[in-house]
């Protein structure tokens, strides 16, 4: 294993700060106490990101934000990955035909990261924040998972916080139905629900050492659930949606993306379901068929 770089660490908390937190400036002050990094550390590494444009210092105000470097990155990046620039238009149009919140999300080998957000359009919605950050664990990223080769679904379910509750067998049919259904849709529940706001508070302050280490407990208990992962839609009840998503890709046929709406009145019907699961799809498949991408045959 590579051992760990501090410097290359702390600088990648205090951009994915001032990422999440985009229209925000943060003094030293502000981002010592929002990352924990010391004084001194983050001194040095302001410097750097300063002087190298990655970051800008407000010469009266001597607050932090992105810097230009940033932009020309992002540009950069946007090139490499058209999709999630169509994406980005799409999700628009889909949160308003859907009266949901919407935002498209992206894996990391670790987390799943939103990376952009349309403009809400549900009273019910959890809010969506460009920059927060999910842990890639089961239950969560079965969009990701689905298509994924079986050594990386091996690994996933070895990072569980739960293998007591995500077995094999199960992980196997919640992503078989994922693949065949083409989305995945994830039930509503206070758990559920008390996970979200843990993850927003997160990263509002990476630093609250206690929520961090209740995080793990919290998708421990969604992931005991019985239907956290709805697999199969009964005609003859009604649901409690979380989340409804779709997987975009690339041109390898693998999933570079998805796209994920929340935000849905609670009881919804069993065919209002199936719709808006249909209508998230068409939108990722859309986005897929734009950019060059090839659905799985």
């Amino acid at each position: 294993m590579a051992r760990p770089a501090p410097a290359v660490t702390r600088a990648l908390q205090i951009i994915d700060l001032l990422v999440a937190h985009p229209d925000d400036h943060f003094t030293i002050s502000d981002i010592v106490r929002r990352t924990g990094i010391s004084l001194g550390s983050a001194h040095a590494v302001l410097n750097e990101l300063t002087a190298s444009g990655y970051l800008y210092r407000h010469p009266a105000h001597k607050a932090y934000s992105l810097g230009p470097a940033l932009v020309t990155a992002g540009v950069a990046a946007l090139k490499q990955h058209p999709a999630i620039a169509v994406a980005t238009k799409a999700i628009e149009h889909l949160a308003a035909d859907l009266c949901a919140d919407v935002v498209v999300t992206a894996p990391t080998p670790t987390e799943i990261i939103f990376i952009a957000v349309a403009n809400t359009h549900s009273q019910f919605g959890p809010g969506f924040r460009e920059g927060e950050r999910v842990p890639l664990v089961p239950p969560f990223g079965a969009v990701f998972m689905a298509w994924a080769p079986p050594e990386h679904v091996s690994d996933w379910l070895a990072h569980s916080p739960m293998p007591e509750a995500i077995d094999g067998r199960r992980a196997a049919s919640m992503l078989a139905a994922v693949r065949t259904n083409g989305y995945a849709i994830s039930l509503a529940s206070t758990t559920q629900r008390a996970l979200g706001d843990a993850v927003l508070a997160l990263t509002d302050d990476p630093r609250q050492t206690r929520l961090r280490t209740s995080l793990g407990a919290l998708i421990a208990a969604v992931g005991r659930e019985d239907e956290y992962e709805l697999t199969a839609v009964d005609p003859e009840r009604t649901y409690d949606i979380s989340t409804i998503a779709a997987p975009i890709f690339d041109s390898d046929r693998r999933v570079l993306a998805a796209i994920a709406a929340a935000g849905f009145p609670l009881g919804l019907a069993a065919a209002e379901v199936v719709d808006c699961a249909r209508r998230v799809r068409a939108c990722a498949t859309l986005v897929t068929k734009q950019t060059k991408g090839r659905l799985p045959t």
